[in-house]
């Protein structure tokens, strides 16, 4: 068993590593997204900084990124937790990418896709949540942190309402991760709400600073 998590952790983080949104960036304009916007690799940079229809095309390749997976997992090896071990390590893959240098995204698609391939009905109740959010307010921010501590507790009510061998709190357990690391990468973001400083939705794609060196 303990091979089947190293394996699993290991392809899924690797999987989860692959820049959609950087890719994109060099491919259309021969830029790196990262130094724009929010500094992210993520499907909300993109739309900042190469606009709508690069935004779709990652903000699926990102969920899917989660998705896949997950759902690969289940089907060679039919075990709860070695689906949550993949989620895990494909959102922290997409966080902390391998190949550019461990500077991602915040993970906020692909915990929508773990959440797909653990309980398809979930993301589907979060992305009505979202648009609502997004319509009201345009704080893509405010949709991440709100939607996916939501996602959490729906897996957690499952488990206590459901229970039985199809919601498991291990798959609670991925949600209480995901919304930690979302609410932490989102630090910045929930401070500039606070302040009423953080851009809405479509603004802030300008380059970012150079931080300063030290001499």
């Amino acid at each position: 068993m303990i091979l089947e998590f190293a394996a699993v952790i290991a392809v899924s983080y690797l999987v989860g590593s692959i820049p959609f949104g950087y890719i994109a960036g060099r491919v259309l304009k021969g830029i790196d997204v990262r130094d724009f916007g929010s500094g992210a690799t993520g499907a909300t940079n993109v739309m900042r900084t190469l606009g709508r229809g690069p935004f779709a095309f990652v903000l699926l390749a990102d969920a899917l990124k989660g998705y896949v997976p997950v759902l690969v997992t289940w089907f060679l090896f039919e075990s709860h937790d070695l689906q949550v071990a993949s989620g895990l390590a494909a959102v922290l893959g997409h966080d902390f990418p391998l190949y550019i240098g461990f500077r991602g995204g915040r993970g906020v698609a692909t915990s929508f896709g773990v959440y797909a391939a653990l309980a398809l009905y979930v993301p589907l109740g979060l992305l009505a949540a979202g648009l609502f959010i997004i319509l009201t307010f345009r704080y893509m921010s405010l949709m991440s942190i709100v939607t996916v501590p939501l996602g959490a507790l729906a897996l957690l009510v499952l488990a206590v309402v459901e229970g039985g061998d199809h919601y498991t709190y291990s798959k609670a357990v991925f949600g209480a991760f995901a919304t930690a690391l979302v609410l932490v990468r989102h630090v910045g973001n929930i401070r500039r709400l606070v302040q009423g400083t953080e851009p809405k939705l479509g603004e802030g794609g300008g380059r970012r600073k150079p931080a300063p060196t030290r001499g």
